[in-house]
């Protein structure tokens, strides 16, 4: 027996074009949930260390001013220079990091889902899928909002990213709504 022939027994039905979408879309939505998930555990413990660092920078900058009136004129004005230096960056930390969570959770969702589809093997012709976000994109500039915060809030950016993949897995993975469960006799129809 040849090793094509062998190839053929084993080998089983192939699935079909919606099974292997659907298994693609299980994959990138594992995916995405997966690096969001990741992402906003790792904002919230930089909006915790940043919420620390800013307590230590302020206990810093009152034991610099008692520093400078105890030390008088023989204080160095270095001391001044660290302290603006880590202001300036602990303000700018902030503003990258609480202002745009959402935009930083949506974008490590919107990787996980394109790594995800990848590994489980999506069509090159349709890698173009992916760029789903987009129509999001041009909804908020269409409507004229601000891109880091439509509407107010950058955690929108999560919601394009997660649910249309939602909405894909529901239509290849439906689910059987029509059958009913078995009637229970009625204990009071003997009465």
């Amino acid at each position: 027996m040849s090793t094509a022939a062998l190839l053929d027994v084993t080998s089983g039905p192939k699935p079909s074009r919606r099974a292997r979408a659907a298994k693609t879309v299980n994959a990138a939505l594992r995916g995405g949930v997966l690096a969001g998930a990741v992402a906003a555990i790792a904002w919230l413990l930089a909006v915790s260390l940043s919420a620390t660092v800013f307590f230590v920078l302020i206990v810093a900058t009152v034991l610099a001013l008692i520093y400078t009136v105890v030390r008088g004129e023989k204080a160095g004005m270095g001391i001044w220079g660290l302290i603006a230096i880590a202001w300036a960056l602990v303000l700018a930390e902030k503003w990258v990091v609480n202002e745009n969570g959402g935009i930083i959770v949506a974008g490590a969702a919107w990787i996980g889902v394109v790594l995800g589809a990848r590994r489980a093997g999506i069509a090159k012709k349709s890698m173009v899928l992916l760029l789903y976000p987009l129509i999001f994109l041009a909804v908020v500039i269409a409507a004229g909002e601000s891109v880091a915060d439509p509407w107010g809030v950058s955690w929108l950016w999560l919601l394009a990213v997660v649910v249309p993949v939602l909405g894909i897995r529901a239509v290849l993975n439906p689910r059987d709504h029509d059958t009913k469960p078995a009637a229970k006799p009625d204990p009071f129809a003997d009465l």
